[in-house]
């Protein structure tokens, strides 16, 4: 049985037919007010991942409705008709999400956590799923092509262990014991820097060190908040080291082939070294999350 279809079961019977609202659902545009109740809602948090950011032509990064959320709520309508996806999410750290300032204006509040807070107060009988994905921009900065800081690598990890805790046992609390809730594992953009040979290929073989030790620890903050946890990183076979062919480049190990195929993370000028997924990247994280509503 599907976990989703605890959460759609639980609307049908307790709400009139949900009105159909558009896909990205995230109404209002302006003033704060909260959308109707008898919409199903999907509460989406979290970094620039969650608002499906890419790079345009000229590098310039921009939310696009080709994200992973898109994917997850494209899904759930087929159970839920007229679910409607609340975006609260769209950058910052673990840190940023519980203090602050928002990512977006559209809905009350001092930060995702607590627009998410004042969202579910207001609709607690109608939230059909949440999804956060954070943890990676508190160890992004800790990696350049030519050197890992393990001291900033800790202090990052230190912070993701205590945030996510606050933020999943917050969410678990006020939205209660039966709602969906998916964290998401990172994947290691890192492994582009192979590209640049020298010292930066040892970098690249090291991060994948860093990020697994970051979604373990996401993963077990997680389990510990009543939040189930989605393994971004073996979609993208972020641990895969075996020798493949990528094209203009000879052999690369999988790792390197998928990140390149999947991100725009070893794109040249004027995109250059963008970690965002594209397109089909963001399609296997909604596969991922996907599966985890399934028991």
């Amino acid at each position: 049985m599907r976990l989703c279809a605890v959460a759609a079961a639980t609307i049908v019977a307790t709400l009139a037919p949900a009105e159909t609202g558009p896909a990205e659902g995230d109404a209002p545009a302006t003033g704060g007010a909260s959308p109707p109740a008898s919409s199903a809602y999907y509460l989406a948090l979290g970094d620039s991942l969650s608002a499906g950011t890419q790079p345009d032509g000229s590098g310039r990064d921009h939310p696009t409705r080709q994200g992973y959320v898109d994917g997850v709520a494209a899904h759930l309508r087929k159970q839920v008709p007229g679910l409607r996806t609340i975006k609260l999410g769209g950058a910052g750290t673990s840190d940023s999400a519980i203090n602050g300032p928002p990512v977006t204006s559209k809905y009350p509040g001092t930060s995702q956590l607590d627009q998410a807070v004042r969202f579910i107060k207001h609709h607690r009988k109608h939230i059909a799923l949440i999804t956060v994905n954070t943890g990676d921009n508190d160890v992004e900065g800790c990696i350049s092509t030519q050197a890992i800081d393990e001291e900033c690598v800790q202090r990052g990890l230190d912070a993701v262990a205590r945030n996510l805790s606050t933020i999943g046992r917050t969410l678990r609390s006020k939205a209660g014991k039966h709602v969906p809730m998916v964290g998401i594992s990172d994947y290691d953009q890192f492994w582009a820097y192979w590209l640049k040979g020298g010292k930066s290929r040892s970098v690249a073989q090291s991060s994948a060190g860093v990020i697994r030790r970051l979604n373990h620890t996401i993963d077990s903050n997680w389990k510990q908040s009543g939040v189930t946890s989605a393994d971004a990183a073996s979609r993208f076979h972020t641990f895969d080291t075996k020798p493949v062919k990528l094209a203009g480049h000879g052999t690369v190990p999988h790792a390197v082939e998928r990140i390149c195929r999947l991100t725009w993370a070893c794109s040249g000028p004027p995109i250059g070294f963008d970690d965002h997924a594209k397109p089909s990247g963001y399609g296997l994280i909604a596969k991922a999350v996907e599966a985890k509503l399934l028991h």
